[in-house]
């Protein structure tokens, strides 16, 4: 398969040796990688620099968002796949996510399955009549709906055992990988707020839906992180209700409900 891919990773800097190590060893190797760093006082390490398809892009300004747009502006191939630092991808990775998004519709982007750094699916549904309560409660009669933003703004993953067919069209992706075709990014800015951004891949999937490009996963490719996705309790949970606020009014979601999960939340972290 012979196409030609810019692979765009916002960051702080640092050690991306890993990540980029995965990206080139993989079955299709990136025409380039665009590692957005806020400003020159950020660097790579010598060994992530160490690969003559890394390009080194300063941003001017802090901003996951803002840096990934940066980063999009400036890739100059057909497909494009943006990543987190932090994400591995396997060796089979991109070549699956090309050859998924190959058979789909030219509106359409396409995710791999994400997994623990135990190589466990993500997102696993939890079980038991509590948990059907719970769900019932955040999501109404819907309840449990893999690859689904619930009523009160939060989001269901995807699991191995919930595709019927190799690609499931979700309603949500997770940032952290996403492949898409160059003519349907999101340039904007999207994120309201400063600092890390909180619920930017529902922010984010809110505005590729309103663009009309239809979101996928598919289960032939994975990747993986050792990042935990718990809050900092006292130093995060209020940017994250705040950044969710501002993304349930935007889809129209209750309010009501998003304030029930966050109870459920805070009592089980009491």
């Amino acid at each position: 398969m012979n196409k030609n891919i810019s692979v765009v990773i916002p960051t702080l800097g640092g050690d991306l040796s890993k990540t980029i190590y995965r990206l080139n060893s993989g079955s299709i190797k990136p025409n380039e990688i665009l590692v957005c760093l806020p400003n020159n006082s950020h660097s790579l390490d010598s060994v992530s620099l160490g690969h003559n398809n890394v390009k080194i892009v300063l941003c001017n300004a802090y901003g996951q968002v803002f840096q990934r747009s940066v980063g999009f502006k400036l890739a100059q191939y057909e497909y494009v796949l943006q990543l987190d630092d932090d994400i591995l991808i396997d060796e089979f990775c991109i070549e699956r996510l090309l050859h998924g998004l190959e058979l789909l519709s030219f509106n359409s982007c396409i995710s791999p399955v994400f997994l623990d750094q135990n190589k466990s699916p993500m997102h696993q549904k939890k079980s038991g009549f509590i948990a059907r309560i719970y769900y019932q409660i955040i999501n109404g009669k819907h309840g449990h709906s893999p690859g689904k933003i619930t009523l009160a703004g939060t989001n269901f993953g995807v699991n191995f055992g919930d595709f019927h067919k190799n690609i499931l069209e979700v309603e949500w992706q997770p940032g952290g990988c996403i492949l898409h075709r160059k003519k349907n990014l999101i340039y904007d800015n999207f994120f309201p707020y400063k600092g890390k951004a909180f619920c930017e891949d529902l922010i984010h999937s809110f505005f590729l839906k309103e663009a009309g490009i239809r979101m996928y996963v598919t289960s032939e490719a994975t990747c993986s992180t050792n990042s935990s996705s718990k809050l900092k309790f006292t130093t995060e949970i209020i940017r994250d209700i705040k950044a969710r606020y501002y993304f349930v009014k935007l889809a129209k979601l209750s309010k009501t409900r998003m304030f029930i999960y966050y109870f459920f939340y805070l009592i089980r972290k009491i």
